[in-house]
């Protein structure tokens, strides 16, 4: 090996970071307000040393505060329970995040443990304070407030919805063991866990709930909605002629029939039964009228499809951006997206209005389906300089149909996520991307492969993913030793612009 190799292998190596370095740097998060890098940077601690009681108990501090109470208790449990018998005060710290999440009785038992074990500690006042909280909350429920187990589905309901799955697993199951033949906690209880990836749980409690009922809507429409993301044609087919031989009468069920047809792309059945919901007088939020809107277009009631549209107002009461509904990714890659004008709006949107990492995909997209308008508008009066440059440079390798190597770079990223709408779901490959573009330089001997697999790599190893160096050469058709380079390459550069860049 010669001394280049040598120095370089080295300053690779010197890149790797330990345990107290991702501690320290969600420190400085945490100190900053910014509750969700913070919470990132401890997870990275932990994968290195996933037994280190500080880093453990800050992270359970830290999702807490991020209302994720569930996972802040199974940290605290494993504290306490595995590792250090003597951090006693987890006990008062489960008990406030099981208040929070209305199980009194556990929350109860997990103050009077701390109380037993540490009458004099650091928290005694608190834990006398939350024990007489909780016990006149318990003392305080008369016989005619509703069941207990409503409040909680309620909650359950709220955590599915902002996407804490593992919370609200809990909340269900805790509901379903209080009140077994309460459904619609299991039907709640089985979109929880196929959105965590347990699929043969969610097959199994939608198995266990048509045992009891065999037209349960619910059940069968999110049976359906597995099915069809799962790819099996032929269950998909059994479910969907099931549900349509039910006719239902409340307007929820209505709405939720119709918004099933609209999942597997039905839309004439779709429209058809979202109307009588909203006739019935359904609940018309905005994800209903997103369901209206499409729903409209594809039967080509334009006007129809405008009015709803608006009512969208870009889902801005939800909790996810627009470009995370499932739905919304399907109607940006439909053969006829191109004529779609809600695709437009959206992408208007997000290039002036938007964070980087989005106004960099929105850009990619236009470049491959549109005619050239929007993007050239984008190019002279976009919403900084860095975005105007890059529009002007995605319309000049159409207008010359010459490739501009390092927009290749990200193309082949693309490629490697598995397709434009696969890296849709990872913004942050774009906020990458600019890095990389920035670093690479122009020049006609440009490693296009070679950096699209060291971004592909880093990008896997950052956010825990497995990751292997010989796999992505293999399929990026480059080889290891280019990417170790442009990793080392890479990495200082994303170290120094971390804040700046890293899903800005």
């Amino acid at each position: 090996m010669s001394k280049g190799d040598q120095s370089q292998k080295k300053r690779v190596i010197s890149l790797h970071h330990d345990g107290d370095f991702f501690y320290q740097k969600g420190m400085t998060s945490y100190q900053k307000g910014d509750l969700e890098r913070a919470s990132r940077y401890l997870e990275r601690a932990l994968k290195i040393k996933p037994n280190e009681v500080e880093y453990l108990a800050q992270q359970a501090a830290i999702l807490s505060e991020l209302e994720n109470y569930t996972a802040s208790i199974d940290l605290l449990k494993k504290i306490v329970h595995e590792l250090d018998a003597q951090m006693t005060e987890c006990y008062f710290f489960m008990a406030n995040n099981y208040a929070y999440l209305g199980d009194f009785e556990e929350a109860l038992t997990e103050v009077r443990t701390y109380m037993a074990l540490e009458p004099h500690g650091a928290f005694a006042h608190e834990a006398r304070e939350l024990l007489e909280m909780l016990t006149s909350e318990t003392q305080d429920m008369d016989e005619d407030e509703e069941p207990p187990y409503i409040s909680l589905h309620e909650r359950g309901r709220a955590a599915l919805e902002h996407g804490r799955f593992e919370e609200s697993i809990y909340l269900f199951k805790k509901v379903i063991r209080e009140e077994p033949d309460y459904l619609a906690a299991q039907n709640n209880l089985m979109i929880a866990y196929f959105s965590t990836g347990a699929t043969e749980k969610a097959m199994a409690v939608a198995e266990a709930v048509l045992a009891k009922d065999p037209g349960n809507i619910h059940a069968l429409c999110n049976l359906a909605t597995f099915f069809s993301q799962l790819g099996e044609q032929e269950n998909l087919r059994k479910v969907m002629k099931r549900l349509d031989g039910i006719f239902p009468i409340l307007p929820e069920h209505c709405g939720k029939i119709g918004s099933t047809y609209l999942f597997v792309g039905d839309y004439k059945k779709a429209f058809y039964w979202l109307k009588i919901a909203e006739q019935r007088g359904v609940h018309r939020d905005q994800v209903f009228c997103f369901w209206m809107a499409l729903a409209a277009y594809h039967m080509n009631h334009r006007k129809l499809a405008e009015k709803y549209w608006g009512m969208v107002d870009y889902f801005s009461s939800k909790p996810f951006h627009p470009f995370k509904y499932s739905k919304i990714q399907d109607m940006m890659f439909e053969p006829e997206a191109r004529e779609n004008f809600m695709i437009g709006d959206l992408l208007r949107k997000e290039i002036w209005d938007g964070g980087r990492a989005y106004q960099l995909f929105s850009l990619f997209y236009l470049a491959r389906t549109e005619e050239g308008s929007l993007i050239e508008e984008a190019s002279k009066k976009g919403p900084d300089a860095e975005i105007r440059g890059i529009a002007a440079r995605l319309l000049n390798e159409r207008q010359s149909g010459e490739t501009d190597d390092r927009i290749q770079i990200m193309r082949i990223v693309e490629s490697l996520s598995g397709g434009e709408k696969e890296a849709m779901k990872h913004p942050e490959l774009y906020s990458f991307w600019l890095v990389v573009d920035s670093v690479a330089g122009a020049s006609e001997n440009t490693d296009c492969s070679g950096w699209a697999a060291a971004l592909y790599y880093l990008w896997k190893k950052e956010f825990g993913m497995h990751a292997s160096q010989k796999a992505i050469a293999d399929k990026a058709g480059t080889t290891v030793y280019r990417i170790r380079k442009h990793v080392g390459e890479l990495t200082r550069a994303l170290d120094s612009k971390w804040e700046e860049k890293l899903m800005n």
